[in-house]
């Protein structure tokens, strides 16, 4: 064989190869941790064994702390954007600083407050039986609602 037509099949394998991973990566659609969405609820419901009343009265909580988080998220993000833009500024008054600062503090405990009226509001909905199995879900639920262990990051 000769070398160049070694050469062509070579550089047309490679394309074909790149064009797969691309269009793996393009078309697998948006990665999820572990834990989140529809498999956490799945988790709940089926750990908890909600009833019919119990999972449509979940599914209402679950929407309102989605809608509460995402304005929290919208809030802290422009509130990080506004404290990064002092960087930006020559002389940056401590008090503007330090007010952006209490703001941000402030979002993430709200964060934290409505997370845990979230849950105490699961709690709650559950039967005798049922809370002791929401003890048994504990761990996984702070595994989804603390942010990654930074000893566990890949590519670091």
């Amino acid at each position: 064989m000769k070398k160049e037509t070694l050469l062509t099949i070579a550089v047309i394998a490679l394309l074909l190869l790149n064009f797969g991973t691309l269009g793996f990566l393009l078309f697998r659609g948006p990665a999820h941790g572990p834990g989140d969405g529809p498999q956490l609820d799945h988790q709940i419901v089926e750990t908890l064994h909600l009833d019919a009343t119990q999972d449509k009265q979940f599914r209402e909580l679950k929407s309102t702390h989605r809608e509460q988080m995402q304005g929290y998220n919208r809030a802290y993000r422009s509130t990080m954007e506004n404290y990064f833009a002092l960087l930006d500024q020559e002389t940056v008054a401590p008090s503007l600083q330090d007010s952006l600062l209490t703001v941000l503090s402030q979002i993430q405990k709200d964060r934290a407050t409505v997370t845990y009226a979230h849950f105490a509001a699961l709690k709650a909905l559950c039967t005798p039986e049922q809370k002791k199995d929401f003890e048994s879900l504990l761990p996984d639920l702070l595994q989804v609602i603390l942010p990654p262990n930074p000893g566990n990051r890949p590519g670091r």
